[in-house]
């Protein structure tokens, strides 16, 4: 085992306020970062969070929620019942990131898909998302989910950047989300270097650390409007069918405007080769 769960706790124990402290303003950013990409999915009429990332967190988050006996009985120990709220409060908005794919993202995944075949599509994936995640969290040997939470932090940088540069655009992400999240990632990281020790002070959890901040601050830099890597539209050869949310808001307004004057267009074209 790579970690004693009994003296871990005994050394949050020991020094309590500091890792409440931590923690707590921890969990405020994370709050604010996964409301934020609720915001933002629902403006831009764009799903916000990485598609990987929600499978990877619910798997983790309800694998946590549902030992609800080891925290609150086994255990029964104070530092266990916040993370497991903590937990429960993400997995639930992982729910509300799935029904924000089912809005806005069938057509950027499956153009035609019907709403039930794509959501069960979904849960077929996260089954086998859950029992993958179940298996690795066996030979990493985590009992607490104390060492396999950096994962589920360093996933989100390298996931959002593919997902901009999927869709050669910006749009789903802004400033504040990723602010928001390098602010929580930097907290959590520091203090479970400083007060748990140990396997928390490894090169390894040091560089997971270090890739989760410094990608976040990459990826803000990148949706800030001063990087000229990517558009904020994506450009016309990209015949996905994702639509950018100007598009969107344009059609919202105006009824469809772009289809109507696409439509005036052709026939004037044909009245004009008759």
């Amino acid at each position: 085992m790579v970690y004693d769960p009994v003296q871990l706790l005994a050394t949050i124990d020991g020094d309590k306020w500091w890792i409440l402290g931590g923690f707590g303003i921890a969990m405020v950013f994370q709050w604010w970062w996964l409301l934020e990409c609720v915001r933002v999915a629902k403006r831009h009429r764009a799903y916000s969070m990485p598609l990987f990332c929600t499978f990877f967190w619910f798997a983790h988050d309800i694998s946590c929620v549902v030992r609800f006996h080891d925290w609150f009985v086994t255990y029964d120990h104070w530092y266990l019942k916040c993370f497991w709220f903590g937990l429960l409060t993400a997995a639930l908005l992982e729910l509300v990131f799935f029904a924000q794919v089912v809005r806005y993202g069938r057509d950027e995944f499956v153009p035609g898909i019907g709403v039930r075949t794509f959501v069960a599509g979904l849960v077929v994936i996260q089954v086998f998302a859950s029992v993958g995640w179940e298996s690795i969290r066996a030979v990493l040997d985590d009992p607490l989910y104390q060492l396999s939470t950096p994962l589920t932090i360093v996933a989100y940088p390298l996931f959002g950047f593919a997902l901009m540069v999927r869709r050669r655009s910006t749009v789903g992400q802004n400033v504040t989300m990723w602010l928001t999240f390098v602010a929580m990632a930097a907290l959590w990281f520091a203090t479970t270097a400083i007060w748990f020790g140990g396997p928390w002070r490894t090169w390894q959890q040091l560089a997971l650390g270090a890739l989760s901040i410094g990608g976040g601050l990459v990826m803000a830099h990148l949706v800030s409007g001063r990087s000229t890597m990517l558009n904020r539209q994506p450009r016309e050869e990209s015949r996905r069918p994702f639509r950018s949310a100007q598009a969107h808001a344009v059609e919202d307004e105006g009824g469809g405007l772009v289809e109507q004057l696409l439509l005036a267009r052709r026939l004037q074209t044909r009245r004009e080769q008759i």
